[in-house]
């Protein structure tokens, strides 16, 4: 249900600004970057306008269009007809077909026919997963089917037996030379692949015979570069977009639409189909660089395994980048790609380069156990079984440095969309803030209280920032939950807190409320990784919000990976022992749904494929965060001066002469009495933290310089303008399987 209204409201922001008389481009660029919507024909006039065959004025439509498709009519009439209907001449029979002068019709004519029968070539295997190109178009071209019976169409031409023709074109796709003869005079018609489109009746057209056209008068009116192999791949999508609008209008102009779109679109990307231009700035190989230098700057590991094995990007990235991806992947994954590159193409398809090296970093682990020929095979011939979405997803989520950052330099801050403390570092009394996780005890109860010995004074009290943080502290009036400030308060009161306050002990809403956390503390023993906490939050924050829709969108935007990559982030979240409290868990937030959140956006997550789905976000997304008054007292006590530890220690004899000796055995006890866990600890969902790459090579790390939820991304070494950040991996549960779990993960695997 919420990606039903998800798509609902995107589909009207569409159709409102496509209404317009004046069409924001700008807005339309960010809308189509992330998907135009298939139905009511969405897709195919949001392309005509961003590979700029539509002006952003509609009143001007009617008569742009009027003119363009005349024009276009006069194009094949001057291309196709008029040589067709040609009478012979006394010219005719001085330039007779074995004139070898270069200014021989006979010889143009020779030279069109090796270019046309390469274009039927191609275009007869258009496709082949769908039958849409080998069917009947409804709008056939009247004008060359109502001509006289002498006339010479682009049929007849091809089939032609007259002369036997050899076409040889070098592939710059596979590099090979390719040959194509036609038949012998003896035999009627030209024999085909199996796989090969054929003829229709006469007086009939295959959608397949209108992209021929569309190429063959391309080729004749751009002589400079005429038609190369490949460009079938790019006219087919656009053509396939226009000629399945629900609008019968759009749709019986495809063949001019297309065609205009196709060429302008060819503006862009020539540099690809033609060698000269090969180390241009735009040329394929500088591009090819380019994406070995991103794929370097992102995941290294991978860039000198291809070096070691001397893997290429002539081998899979120059078909990749010159086609835009148009044979990699079905049909509908293909336009879902160039929604988002032909809102990009200003940059010069900058995107793209991120979308191939997304689709590397995704093979990752197989390319890092691959041979070489395994390799090579995998790039060639890309997993289908990965979602677009994903890869698109992986694409767009990164964050590359717009100036050079120094060593130490913060790089970013941000606050996150939901917070929680985990629920059984709560339950051990690790007082913190609810909304933001700020510590409320001093250093010396925190001490106090991890080591279990209430005489232990702290000296430096004014090291400690929260010596008396106990006169700030604000309660909620109702459930006496607690707060760093008044404005924590009511931003949780505004956010979440109004509705998950449990403020009457003997209230059936407190009561399961406290039965779900119940649950979750039995599935999920410490060490802690999420909280349920989280997703009671979120769904709180539904009700609350005066924009629901926008607050899924929010959360959308996190990174979701495919069905078996969510199942191994959910098993290791949540073991399979637990199978049955996860159902009980999954059950109870239903009913707390039901009876006192109502929000039918939500409904889908708590279904046992949602509900899965949610976790395996919070497990993929979600930043740990840990507070504690301790660390802070550490740190502002190294960073005393010589001169200022015998200030300060003169004003703390009391306690102790020689600081570190102290902290050291502070520490000890600590780990002596409550172990590893020492911070007030939480996860959140950070949108600009989800973003980056980690790495063991990292240029980045994540503090917590204000000792809240406040993230902070700080470089580690010096990085370069344009150059991914990455942070250090985290160790956690999430990455350390053990030879049973890993055993588990393939069987779930398999299921």
């Amino acid at each position: 249900m919420a990606l039903y209204q998800k798509t609902v409201h995107r589909l009207e922001q569409f159709e409102s600004l496509l209404k317009c008389d004046i069409i924001d481009m700008k807005k339309l660029k960010i809308l189509a970057f992330n998907g135009c919507p298939a139905e009511n024909g969405i897709r195919s006039l949001t392309w005509k306008i961003l590979l700029n065959y539509l002006v952003l004025d509609r009143t001007k439509w009617s008569s742009h269009l009027s003119k363009q498709r005349e024009l276009y009519r006069g194009y094949i009439r001057e291309t196709i007809i008029k040589p067709g209907l040609a009478p012979t001449t006394e010219s005719d029979v001085l330039d007779h077909p074995l004139n070898s002068a270069p200014d021989s019709s006979w010889a143009v004519y020779f030279k069109e026919n090796e270019v046309l029968l390469q274009i039927d070539k191609d275009v007869r295997r258009l496709c082949p997963d769908l039958s849409f190109f080998q069917r009947e178009t409804d709008y056939a071209c009247a004008e060359i089917l109502n001509q006289e019976a002498g006339f010479e169409s682009l049929r007849k031409r091809i089939v032609s037996t007259a002369l036997k023709v050899e076409s040889q074109s070098r592939s710059r796709l596979t590099g090979r030379l390719e040959f194509e003869y036609q038949n012998k005079a003896s035999q009627s018609s030209t024999t085909f692949d199996d796989n090969e489109y054929q003829l229709l009746p006469d007086g009939h057209e295959a959608h397949w015979e209108v992209v021929e056209r569309i190429l063959f008068v391309f080729s004749k009116l751009n002589s400079g570069q005429s038609y190369v192999q490949g460009m079938n791949e790019i006219i087919g999508p656009i053509y396939y977009t226009f000629a399945t609008d629900p609008n019968p209008e759009w749709r019986e102009h495809a063949e001019a639409d297309a065609f205009y779109c196709f060429t302008n679109l060819m503006i862009h990307i020539r540099d690809n189909f033609m060698k000269i231009y090969d180390h241009s700035e735009f040329g394929i190989l500088v591009r090819m660089q380019r994406l070995l230098m991103l794929l370097k700057r992102t995941e290294s590991d991978i860039y000198y395994l291809f070096e070691k094995q001397k893997i290429k990007p002539e081998f899979y990235a120059f078909r990749w980048l010159t086609l835009l991806l148009s044979q990699e992947f079905r049909l509908p994954d293909v336009l879902r790609i160039w929604d988002s590159l032909f809102a990009d193409q200003e940059r010069n398809f900058e995107f793209l380069l991120y979308i191939c090296c997304a689709m590397i970093v995704l093979q990752k682990n197989r390319l890092l156990s691959g041979s070489e020929s395994q390799n090579i095979k995998l790039l060639q011939n890309y997993p289908q079984d990965i979602d677009i979405h994903h890869i698109l997803e992986k694409a767009g989520r990164q964050i590359i440095a717009k100036r050079n950052y120094q060593q130490g330099e913060l790089i970013f801050e941000e606050q996150p969309l939901v917070l929680a403390q985990f629920e059984w570092n709560k339950l051990y009394k690790y007082s913190a803030c609810e909304y933001c996780l700020y510590p409320l005890e001093s250093c010396e109860q925190n001490v106090r209280r991890l080591c279990q010995d209430s005489s232990i004074v702290i000296p430096y009290p004014e090291c400690d920032p929260n010596q008396t943080i106990s006169q700030r502290v604000v309660r909620c009036p109702k459930c006496n939950e607690m707060y760093c400030s008044v404005g924590c308060y009511h931003q949780a009161m505004n956010s979440y807190h109004s509705t998950l306050c449990q403020s009457d002990e003997t209230d059936s809403k407190v009561h399961l409320i406290r039965q779900i956390i119940d649950l979750w503390r039995s599935a999920h023993p410490p060490p802690e990784t999420t909280s349920i906490s989280l997703v009671l939050k979120l769904m709180a924050m539904l009700k609350q919000s005066n924009n629901r829709l926008s607050l899924l969108q929010e959360l959308q935007k996190f990174s979701q990976g495919v069905q078996s990559e969510n199942q191994r982030f959910y098993h290791k979240l949540l073991r399979k022992e637990f199978q049955s409290q996860v159902e009980q868990l999954r059950q109870a937030l239903g009913n707390f749904n039901e009876q006192y959140i109502q929000i039918e956006e939500f409904r889908w997550f708590l279904t046992p494929d949602g509900f899965r789905q949610l976790l395996a976000l919070l497990g993929r997304n979600q930043q740990g965060v840990g507070t504690s008054s301790l660390a802070v007292w550490v740190k502002n006590c190294e960073n005393l001066s010589t001169a200022e530890q015998a200030v300060a220690g003169a004003a703390a004899a009391a306690a102790s002469s020689d600081i570190s000796q102290l902290i050291d055995a502070i520490y000890t006890k600590i780990d002596d009495i409550s172990g590893e866990f020492i911070d007030c600890e939480g996860s959140g969902l950070f949108k600009l933290q989800s973003c980056l790459n980690h790495s063991c090579d990292a240029n980045a790390e994540i503090q917590y310089r204000h000792n809240n939820s406040t993230l902070s991304v700080v470089a580690t070494r010096s990085i370069s303008s344009n150059e991914c950040n990455r942070c250090v991996s985290e160790a956690s549960e999430l990455d350390e399987t053990s030879e049973e779990d890993d055993d588990d993960d393939d069987e779930m695997d398999e299921n």
